[in-house]
């Protein structure tokens, strides 16, 4: 198997975590996540090895969502902190640049 080829990890967390899109940056040599909608902490997840990420995608799937009142939007709360800076409410990615993504 190639240095590069991450498809069996890639499969297995995809089964793990179905809703959420993750992948193996053949540039960066860095595991990356992005959550899904009602889990978003408005950036991706990066992480060295996929147990890393295996360890912060359980620590945000597992802090309780709360509805922001003022937008209706249902939030994970404490995963908005894991780096110690809050993130800016809705930031998602664009689909083009989405891993697989054909929009250029």
């Amino acid at each position: 198997m190639p240095a590069d080829d991450h498809t069996v990890e890639i499969a297995v967390l995809h089964r793990r975590y179905p809703r959420w899109s993750i992948w193996f940056g053949l540039a960066t040599g860095h595991w990356w996540a992005l959550p899904p909608a009602d889990r978003d902490i408005g950036d991706f997840v990066e992480a060295t090895t996929p147990q890393k990420l295996i360890a912060s995608i359980e620590v945000i799937q597992q802090t309780p969502i709360h509805t922001d009142s003022r937008q209706g939007i249902q939030r994970s709360s404490a995963s908005l902190h894991l780096e110690g800076v809050t993130a800016t409410p809705l930031r998602r990615v664009p689909a083009a640049a989405w891993p697989g993504s054909t929009s250029r």
